[in-house]
């Protein structure tokens, strides 16, 4: 190899370093972004979920006794 080409690849190899950490960056940034909104969707889903469950006897056709059975359910699979 020629001195010229190793100077060349010395050169090149940082600013890859760069680049890489970069994209690293913006990935990380990306990642915290998302599991911010996936937890505050989930949050929004479990309020809304609560609210329909304490209102069931509101709806026509539903009585205590349904709505308690519907709790139940509800409970018994999501409530762990």
């Amino acid at each position: 190899m020629s001195n010229a080409f190793r100077k060349m690849k010395r050169e090149m190899k940082p600013k890859r370093d760069i680049q890489l950490n970069l994209q690293l960056a913006e990935s990380l940034i990306f990642n915290r972004g998302f599991s911010a909104g996936a937890k505050e969707q989930r949050e929004k889903d479990i309020e809304q979920l609560v609210d329909l469950l304490e209102t069931l006897e509101d709806l026509h056709g539903i009585g205590e006794i349904t709505a308690d059975k519907i709790r139940e359910m509800f409970l018994s699979r999501f409530g762990k």
